[in-house]
């Protein structure tokens, strides 16, 4: 297990899909090259070039959300965060609130490894430091972090809020659909 990962509240959620942690990481790695080629691509057109390679709209989704955010809890754990979310927050269709955790989430997970093992053992081809920054700015954490600290704040002995999801329902996320548009 990923010692940034904290334990899930309910493990009892199953992966969305039903990937291994190869074909994950393949997808994190499609992402990432995705999002560096587009750094100026809004969130809407880097689902829909996801959905272009082949990526079905539910997958492309969550690899939108959770490709960043998982890259970016290694430099939040470095900035001084001494707590992170166990969970995504999302919404079902009667607007009620619904706590997804990220151990569940294989493409969330797959970025974490990659950032924690990048921050391990250096930067590298699969992943250069140029990339790196690319994507995690687009991560809603390094949103709030960068204002904490243009504000002259301090993230020393913080906890990080759950992050909510609004562009795909609780219902999307726990769907067990294709990974592949068909």
């Amino acid at each position: 297990m990923d010692p940034l990962l904290p334990a899930s509240e309910d493990s009892s959620s199953e992966n969305t899909f039903d990937i291994d942690h190869a074909t994950a990481h393949q997808a994190v790695l499609d992402t990432i090259n995705l999002m560096a080629a587009h750094a100026q691509a809004s969130e809407d057109e880097i689902v829909a070039l996801l959905q272009q390679q082949g990526y079905s709209r539910i997958a492309a989704e969550k690899l939108n959300a959770m490709v960043p955010s998982g890259l970016s809890w290694v430099v939040l754990k470095r900035l001084g965060v001494a707590s992170l979310p166990n969970h995504f927050i999302l919404y079902d269709d009667d607007e009620q609130e619904v706590k997804v955790p990220v151990a569940t989430q294989h493409f969330f997970t797959a970025a974490l490894h990659l950032s924690y093992s990048t921050f391990e053992h250096g930067w590298s081809e699969v992943l250069p430091r140029d990339v790196f920054e690319s994507v995690v700015n687009r991560s809603a954490e390094m949103s709030i972090v960068f204002d904490v600290l243009n504000a002259g704040g301090s993230l020393e002995g913080t906890t990080l809020s759950p992050v909510q999801l609004l562009r795909i329902s609780a219902q999307e996320m726990l769907e067990s659909g294709p990974m592949r548009a068909s």
